[in-house]
């Protein structure tokens, strides 16, 4: 063949190429054999398109999507430990909401879809990315007990003067305590990682947040409506290594608003801290004769216990992932 008749194929074979378009994310009951989509779930005809499949994010391939149904979706993080949501989504909104009330925004872009303005790829995902439950639906117990704490709470107690704290649960983490119940994660309302979890022998929830002034601890029973709590708050001060009485708390669940569109008057900073460590100081004075339950004792062993967990955890690669889905 003459140079010239390679050089005519070539321009033909990239006129070709570059006239291709990328693949867009298929239609119903196209999928992969991950979609729990049923017979009924057809394509009719309107243009809807449908996210079923499994997916990673571009520019971090340990962040994932498992979207078996709009009704199913888990976005996970694998690592020492598995990381995992649960999510929904409604093609009316294009919004896929999470558990814990946060949402994103999706739409496709080629054969890729977009959560935000971060992009995810189609992928090949193990069993490590949706680890909690079985083919079907179903669910174990330990799961359960674990999803009831998800979601942005809302902690109301005084000490001497009233204070809330803000605490997001938004994860569930295959680490396990001696009761086999998992550990959960989410933040703060500065950001920073915090973790509980249950307690299959008191029915008790816990949540563990830490600072560098007092340390914050929250000891509750949920009601069965999930809704709404009641128990205890700790405080546990680092320069004087004491560990307060029981304040007792109230807690509801915050629905409706995604943490990030809300506004606190009350954000957790080194001065309410310091005032809060400075009251307990006064009330303990003020009542002489108060001191340490059994209850308070076993809570400051179960805050050590999870504190240790929480130090040993890998926050920056978590932090990483929570912030992923927190560009709505």
């Amino acid at each position: 063949m003459s140079i010239n008749s390679k050089l005519i194929v070539l321009i033909i074979l990239f006129t070709f190429l570059v006239g291709c378009k990328a693949e867009s994310p298929k239609s119903k009951r196209s999928d992969d054999s991950s979609s729990t989509s049923t017979d009924t779930d057809t394509d009719t005809g309107t243009g809807t398109t449908s996210y079923v499949g499994k997916w990673v994010k571009s520019d971090d391939n340990t962040i994932a999507l498992d979207w078996k149904s709009d009704s199913f979706i888990y976005g996970c993080i694998v690592g020492t430990y598995t990381y995992a949501r649960h999510g929904s989504y409604s093609s009316s909104s294009k919004r896929l909401t999470w558990w814990d009330g946060t949402y994103n925004t999706v739409s496709s872009s080629g054969s890729n879809i977009l959560l935000g303005s971060s992009t995810y790829v189609p992928a090949t995902l193990y069993t490590a990315c949706n680890p909690f439950w079985t083919n079907s639906t179903s669910e174990n117990t330990q799961y359960t007990n674990a999803a009831r704490s998800i979601g942005s709470w809302k902690f109301t107690y005084t000490i001497i003067s009233t204070y809330n704290d803000y605490p997001l649960m938004s994860d569930i983490s295959t680490r396990r305590t001696s009761d086999n119940n998992y550990y959960n994660y989410g933040e703060d309302e500065t950001g920073d990682i915090i973790t509980g979890t249950y307690t299959t022998s008191t029915g008790k929830y816990d949540i563990l947040m830490t600072g560098s002034i007092i340390d914050v601890y929250h000891v509750f029973s949920i009601t069965s409506s999930n809704s709404s709590s009641s128990g205890c708050y700790y405080q546990y001060s680092h320069s004087s290594s004491s560990w307060s009485s029981c304040y007792s708390a109230t807690g509801a669940k915050l629905y409706g608003i995604p943490r990030t569109y809300r506004t606190n008057i009350e954000q957790t900073s080194d001065e309410i801290m310091e005032k809060r460590r400075q009251e307990q100081i006064i009330d303990e004075s003020m009542r002489s004769n108060r001191r340490l339950t059994d209850e308070d004792q076993k809570a400051f062993k179960r805050y050590k216990q999870l504190l240790q967990i929480l130090n040993s955890s890998d926050k920056e690669p978590l932090r990483k992932y929570l912030r992923s889905f927190r560009n709505n």
